[in-house]
């Protein structure tokens, strides 16, 4: 069995003739140039526009922290002390410690804040969440001077809680001036 090789016909130009006339159809010039790969094996030429412009880097910057105030300096550390006070909060809606004990260690829209959230679950016939949780973990930030903002993961059972706090200076102390129970 043979068979004939014969290369494909040139696709290139089309030719179309018609009763009104021969119509040519002709493949246009790339207009992209052409990509590495299709360069052939050589390294892309450069040329005198493609060097690179002689712009001086600039240097990193390097930002040493501000030093703390010294009222910062003589207060603890935010995340230790977060952890104690979300620890005597667990405790308090367990009914293990009274809530005039944290009282001077948040501010009184905190402290009414937790009073009406553990009287409400008081008035439903069951302890708060919070009653039932330990804490899993606890971070802390210092957006700016004399100011922490944390935040906990609770574990609940099965379920997984956030809760999120504000602690502000004050008088020397860190006070909780705003929580979240997520």
């Amino acid at each position: 069995m043979t068979s004939a090789f014969a290369d494909p016909p040139d696709t290139s130009i089309i030719t179309i003739r018609r009763a009104g006339g021969t119509i040519v159809v002709r493949p246009a010039p790339r207009r992209e140039p052409p990509f590495d790969d299709e360069l052939g094996g050589g390294l892309i030429p450069i040329g005198p526009h493609e060097q690179p412009l002689p712009f001086d880097r600039p240097r990193p910057r390097i930002v040493q922290p501000a030093p703390p105030s010294p009222l910062r300096a003589a207060l603890p550390d935010p995340g230790q002390w977060g952890r104690r006070l979300l620890i005597g909060i667990i405790e308090t809606a367990a009914g293990r410690r009274p809530l005039a004990q944290l009282t001077a260690l948040v501010t009184p829209s905190v402290a009414h804040g937790l009073r009406s959230e553990f009287d409400r679950a008081a008035q439903r016939g069951r302890p708060h969440w919070t009653g039932r949780a330990s804490l899993r973990s606890m971070r802390a930030t210092e957006p700016v001077d004399e100011v922490a903002e944390l935040s906990a993961t609770v574990q609940v059972g099965d379920r997984v809680r956030a809760i999120a706090m504000r602690l502000e200076a004050r008088q020397g102390r860190w006070c909780c001036t705003r929580m979240i129970f997520g």
